[in-house]
């Protein structure tokens, strides 16, 4: 029995009736409470009892809420369980600006469309997509939490923009390297390329996390469904992390200054800037991906080394393998022998 179930017991009355009791701290003295579960049948008493208890850490409002309170509870309640509270916030202030005050049962394909035209005519498709993702996940989280009823399937107002195939060659990485003056920079480009990491798992990489004597880094635990892997060195990143190793202060991977780095952002974008280079530091790790699938390594092996499954990765890889539809477009020959009718 929990220890919620302990402070909340049930009292049946002489009618029969269940009660639910508990004592409460006053201001002089504990006082005690109860509540009628309006039943003389033990097994409903307990159900009773259950969902109150769950009720207490999640209260739901007196009436039906307002898009603004719903998506302040997701936000606060699972917006910060996430990597990038910050990236969060910035994406859910103009659909609470221009959501807050309608009820979720008020939300129309129409609404929709017209927040989306409401938007600068600047921002991508992607931009608001991300937008209205959040609106549509607060309130999947509320119908979740019985806070509202269930939403209807919306319908998105613009289409999903095409995946950028945006990738570095070898030449361009060289130059990156050649011109970066920060060591960490530097260190952050060769991990990237030699392990197709993300950003964040190399970020939050530590020296407890990596074994030297059998050549490997074990990137940990990922957030949410962003699984990370443990990687074998290959020369290249083994010799640039015994060289950061030796002048290292502080317990992570990749530091300035001795302090631990939130974001490589402002820096990377400086360096590509400077080499006349379009590119993110996620870039690299499309980069690694693609160089590996060029280079014919097997799909489910790409696959394993970025915690993604081999359909993704053919699906956003597979036409820069050397084989792409080779074996297909080989039996459309019209050199083959001829098929035999029986």
């Amino acid at each position: 029995m929990s220890r919620n179930s302990d402070t909340y017991k049930l009292w049946q009355h002489a009618n029969g009736v269940w009660y639910l009791t508990w004592t409460e701290p006053g201001k002089n003295r504990s006082l005690s409470r109860r509540v009628s579960t309006e039943t003389t049948d033990r097994k409903i008493a307990e159900q009773f009892r259950a969902q109150f208890i769950a009720g207490l850490s999640n209260a739901a409002p007196k009436a039906e809420p307002t898009i603004g309170w719903c998506l302040e509870r997701y936000r606060n309640e699972h917006g910060v369980k996430t990597r990038s509270l910050e990236t969060l916030d910035y994406h859910i202030k103009p659909v609470k600006a221009y959501f807050k005050d309608l009820l979720p049962s008020q939300v129309t394909n129409k609404l929709l469309e017209q927040f989306a035209k409401s938007r600068p005519s600047h921002l991508s498709n992607g931009t608001i997509l991300r937008e209205l993702s959040l609106l549509r996940a607060a309130l999947r989280y509320a119908a979740g939490n019985r806070w509202i009823d269930p939403v209807p399937t919306l319908r998105m107002p613009v289409r999903k923009p095409p995946p950028r195939d945006l990738w570095l060659t070898r030449e361009q990485v060289a130059t990156l390297l050649e011109k970066a003056k920060s060591p960490h920079i530097r260190l952050f480009i060769h991990i990237a390329l030699s392990t197709a990491a993300r950003s964040g798992a190399i970020l939050d990489l530590t020296w407890s996390q990596i074994d030297f004597e059998k050549r490997l880094i074990d990137f940990g635990r990922g957030w949410g469904n962003k699984r990370r892997a443990i990687v074998p060195m290959n020369d290249d990143v083994y010799e640039e992390l015994q060289k950061a190793k030796e002048l290292a202060q502080s317990d992570y991977v990749i530091e300035f200054f001795g302090k631990r780095i939130q974001s490589v952002k402002g820096a990377f974008w400086l360096l590509c800037n400077d080499c006349r280079i379009k590119a993110s530091p996620h870039v690299l790790r499309h980069t690694a991906a693609t160089w590996l699938v060029m280079d014919g390594v097997p799909l489910r092996e790409v696959a394993r080394l970025l915690g993604n499954s081999e359909a993704m990765v053919e699906q956003v890889y597979g036409k820069h393998s050397p084989d792409y539809l080779r074996r297909a477009v080989n039996a459309l020959s019209m050199k083959k022998p001829p098929i035999l009718q029986l």
